[in-house]
């Protein structure tokens, strides 16, 4: 026991420790539970607000959490070695734990540990049902045609689950990411929808989950590098490098979820990833397209546009220009190139290519409010001249 938390179970796990006695009837235990029960989750919230720090108060809770997780293991273990009537007793401690813990889960969601290994019970129920839906899924997307390769990324998370190490390995994050996983593939699964389109459809669904991981990642190196195969021309390559960077920023993804918690988020790592591609590709281009002999003494040699704004700012005003047809020129790619060339900033003499694109595809409300500002300014300037 943890000093200076008071700890509410002390009565219910006292009688619990104690085990069955033949003398008491079935009705008493679980009335005992049911009252004790009542009690703790009164007590639970009351003692919520005598506490001055959220440190002490999320101690208290996982606390809680803790022992509750460790009576359930056990409860689990007595009913299978247990006569019918001790294991009515262990029963009836089993659902007024399992209740408290799950009451614990829905009120105090914030100082739930969700990295806490999950009870026995619960692990058993969630393997099975996950068991039973991967059969379906694997069935369902067959029929639809979907890609293979994409469809075993996705049915990897329930795997994992299934053949986990419950004793000690899968804890209430990965039990609920792999429920989170099964909702979207039912959900994908009533679509109308097969073949490529699905594809795109499953793409975006791993994008929405923070789908995180290193298998992940390497599947879609792969993706990418085909689509780059396909392409003839670098300009080709350019665009659609261009396209998937684009859909990505632009994907959904589901708040406070991710498949590795301290790991970067997949958005983050794909666009760098594809941002590297592209500075490749563009830089390639761009030296395909040098004169063999460049004049020399040139009086432009060096001189650079400079604006007296950050790169986010720039690249909104880009972005507005090109909207409200201001800008006509049709490749962004090029555009964004000499922009790169000749254009510094207040905060960066060099401008990297793939920051431009990224602050160009997601716009944030502080640069749209400093942008309208400075917008603001100038027609101000105007109505003064």
């Amino acid at each position: 026991m943890l000093p200076n938390i008071k700890y509410e179970l002390r009565e219910l796990e006292k009688v619990f420790s104690s085990g069955p006695s033949p003398e008491e009837r079935t009705e008493i235990w679980k009335s005992q539970v049911r009252a004790e029960v009542d009690r703790i989750k009164q007590t639970l919230i009351q003692e919520v607000f005598t506490f001055e720090d959220e440190r002490h108060l999320e101690r208290y809770i996982q606390y809680h959490q803790q022992s509750l997780i460790q009576l359930m293991d056990k409860c689990a273990l007595s009913m299978s070695d247990q006569h019918s009537k001790g294991k009515e007793f262990f029963q009836a401690f089993y659902a007024g734990f399992e209740e408290l813990l799950t009451f614990i889960e829905r009120h105090f969601t914030k100082y739930f540990d969700q990295d806490a290994k999950a009870p026995q019970g619960y692990i058993s129920i969630s393997k099975k049902d996950t068991k039973t839906n991967l059969r379906k899924l694997q069935k369902i997307f067959a029929s639809k045609n979907a890609d293979e390769k994409i469809v075993d990324l996705m049915l990897h998370v329930l795997r994992k689950i299934i053949d986990g190490n419950s004793s000690s390995g899968i804890t209430y994050r990965k039990v609920l990411y792999c429920k989170e996983v099964q909702k979207e593939l039912f959900r994908l699964s009533d679509k109308p929808v097969s073949g490529m389109e699905l594809d795109d459809e499953l793409r975006l669904s791993i994008y929405y989950l923070n789908y995180n991981s290193t298998r992940v990642l390497t599947y879609h190196a792969h993706y990418i590098t085909s689509l780059l195969d396909k392409s003839e021309f670098r300009t080709e390559k350019i665009e659609k490098l261009s396209f998937e960077l684009k859909r990505i920023i632009q994907a959904q993804v589901k708040p406070g979820i991710s498949y590795h918690q301290n790991a970067p988020s997949l958005k983050s790592q794909l666009t760098d990833y594809i941002n590297v591609e592209l500075e490749y590709q563009e830089r390639l281009q761009r030296l395909s397209n040098l004169p063999s002999d460049p004049p020399s003494g040139n009086f432009l040699d060096g001189f650079k546009l400079k604006f007296d704004a950050s790169v986010s700012q720039l690249a909104y005003l880009i972005k507005i220009l090109i909207e409200t047809k201001m800008i006509l020129n049709n490749n962004l790619s090029q555009l964004m190139g000499f922009i790169v060339r000749f254009v510094t900033t207040k905060k960066s003499e060099a401008i990297s290519i793939g920051s431009l694109r990224s602050k160009f595809y997601n716009v944030e409300n502080g640069t749209k409010e400093s942008v309208r500002n400075i917008l603001l300014g100038m027609i101000q300037y105007i109505d003064r001249t």
